[in-house]
């Protein structure tokens, strides 16, 4: 009775993978990040599933304040900025920049930079001299500069996930 019971399961399960199909991901791979409509720039998917999406690569990531479209030295990022999930005085933040092909869709590249609070509950990204900096004092020690660390990678940072949670 028990074999019975674990192949039904089986069963299902296999029923349940086989009817996801390659529309129910996000897949940076070969999905566009984001697209030109009307001449601006519009996010392809929702802002949750490309937090789900950093968030496999950047654990550190906790809550998220704002995803943004910034257009920097000639080229358009998509930036994370929240706050660190082990320390919610930290700040972080993670520009990823895009890649644009001829039709006006932009791709997630492999190349993108982050700015994490060691001491600092505002850290900001300087596009001028590709460093990070923290806007304000360390947290609980007025008149003490705050320090971010600075993290680059030319890995990929978004990953392949479920459009549905």
């Amino acid at each position: 009775m028990k074999k019975i019971g674990l192949l039904i399961c089986l069963c299902c399960f296999g029923l349940r993978l086989a009817a996801q199909t390659a529309d129910d991901f996000f897949d940076p791979a070969i999905h566009p990040v984001a697209v030109t409509v009307k001449e601006k720039i519009r996010l392809s998917y929702s802002e949750e599933v490309l937090v789900r999406s950093v968030r496999m690569k950047v654990a550190s990531l906790g809550q998220i304040e704002s995803v943004e479209r910034r257009y920097l030295l000639e080229r358009w990022f998509l930036v994370f900025r929240g706050r660190h999930a082990n320390d919610i005085e930290q700040s972080v933040i993670v520009a990823l920049r895009l890649k644009p092909d001829e039709q006006g869709r932009y791709f997630a590249e492999n190349f993108w930079q982050a700015c994490s609070g060691a001491s600092c509950g505002g850290c900001d990204w300087n596009h001028y001299d590709y460093s990070c900096f923290c806007q304000f004092d360390e947290p609980g020690q007025p008149g003490t500069p705050g320090f971010c660390n600075h993290t680059w990678s030319d890995d990929p940072l978004l990953m392949k996930v479920p459009l549905k949670e």
